[in-house]
This record gives C-alpha cells, structure tokens and sequence, in this order.
C-alpha cells in the first residue's frame, strides 16, 4: 500500500473481484476475504433477478456488485459516493467486473442541493461530511433518481447524516419497499438529532422498523430504539412480501 503496487492485485469475492485499492475497506478484504460475508447475507437473501436497487454510501463497491449480480441484465443498481477518490475506486471495480447494470454517481446526498465540505481522513470508509478540507456537490436523492419506477431495496450509510438523506428523498421513500440503514446515536449527535428522529420519518413514510435479531430474522422495534454502536436496520413497506422473498423469520 505504501507503494501503491497494491492496485496491481485483486481480491476474489463470491462472483467478482475488487481492485486491492489503498482503502480500509480493500486492506480488511485482503487480509480475510470473507470478512464482509455476513454484513453482504442480507442483501443475497433479499434481492431478485430485475430489482432496482439504491446504494447511498457506495464506498468501493462490494454491496453494487453484489447487487448486480443478483438484479441481472433486467434490473439496475444505482451507486452513489461521496469521497472522489473512493469513488475512483468504485468506478475501477465495476470496469474490473466489466457491470452494465450499474450507474454510479459521485455526489453527496441531502436535504437540499449545494455543496458541502467533506473529510478525507486516511480512514476512508469513515469519511462523512463535517467541515473538512474537501468540497463535494450535494443533491437531493429525488432529483438523483428522478424518475417514478418502484425501488425494491434503498441502502444507506453515510456516516450520521441519514437524515438529511431521508429529507431529500420525500417521493423515493414512497416507492421504496425496503430500506437498509445504519444507525448510531454517536454519529447523528454530531449533527444535532437523535436516532428517534430517523425512526420517526420511516414511520410517517409508512414503514415497519425492525433490527436483524439473529441471522435470517428481524425483530420489530419501536422509534424509542436506540444505540451507541453502529447498527444496520431495516425498514420494510410489507412484511409479507418481505417473508416471500427471503424466508426470513419475522419475530412479534
């Protein structure tokens, strides 16, 4: 990494491969190439040949081109990062995986458009938008997918700012069936809400809020929930159609 011949290697994951870029996220993989096997379960589980899939948080790409995979010639996967040069890196590894069905997109996410001032912490995957020394454009995940088609899956990780995501996405949320998120009371403090306030919008945009209790089981929870530890969660439109995909337990 030291003397960036890192890029001349690769890392077999289950179906394509990621460039051994210099980011945390490619160091980890290279070191254990399974390490991200039960963080990816959901999202095998889950999606179909033709869905539509939203990335906000894409980082290097292991969730787009799981995703790809899975959707197939007749569904697509948007990717969206921030940080310019870990989308580089995203860009080099759907060429890597020679994708057709992915569109990435280099912009940040949020209530409004604009610009922002991003960090560019050696930390890569921890980069987020507080006042840094980079200046990334922001826009509103509406006009980011513009157009009416339903979304069977919207993930988002950007680090505590999902709320901001959340408040620019008013009509995608409305045809969204499932949403992937990650939660922390730490990082949305940092921004001045609490995680109730995320829960609370997800619940108005007529979800059922639920954590992953085990594998292949969701528990629900309440918009009291809360944590101090990074947790993903899972909003669904439908927990009947959530239980045909995936077979998943729902507990109640």
């Amino acid at each position: 990494m030291a003397s960036g011949m890192c890029r001349w290697f690769s890392i077999q994951q289950s179906g394509y491969r990621l460039r051994f870029h210099s980011s945390n996220l490619a160091s980890q993989l290279w070191i254990d190439p399974h390490a991200r096997e039960e963080s990816l379960q959901f999202f095998r589980d889950y999606l179909k040949p033709g869905d539509r899939v939203v990335d906000v948080g894409a980082n290097i790409g292991d969730t787009v081109l799981t995703a790809s995979l899975i959707v197939g010639v007749d569904g697509n996967v948007i990717g969206i990062e921030a940080h310019p040069r870990t989308f580089g890196f995203l860009r080099d590894n759907l060429q890597l995986n020679h994708v057709r069905n992915v569109i990435a997109i280099n912009s940040a996410v949020g209530a409004i458009a604009g610009t922002l001032r991003f960090s560019d912490d050696r930390r890569d995957d921890m980069n987020r938008v507080d006042g840094g020394n980079l200046q990334v454009p922001v826009e509103r995940l509406d006009k980011l997918v513009p157009d009416d088609l339903p979304v069977n899956l919207l993930k988002v990780d950007v680090e505590g700012y999902e709320k901001f995501v959340f408040e620019g996405a008013n009509r995608l949320l409305k045809k969204a069936d499932c949403v992937y998120f990650e939660v922390s009371s730490i990082h949305f403090a940092r921004f001045g809400y609490s995680t109730k306030d995320v829960l609370e919008m997800l619940v108005n945009a007529g979800f059922r809020l639920f954590r992953i209790s085990s594998p292949a089981s969701l528990s629900p929870i309440t918009c009291e929930f809360d944590t101090v530890h990074f947790e993903n969660l899972v909003a669904l439109r439908s927990e009947v159609a959530f239980s045909s995909r995936t077979r998943w337990r729902i507990g109640a």
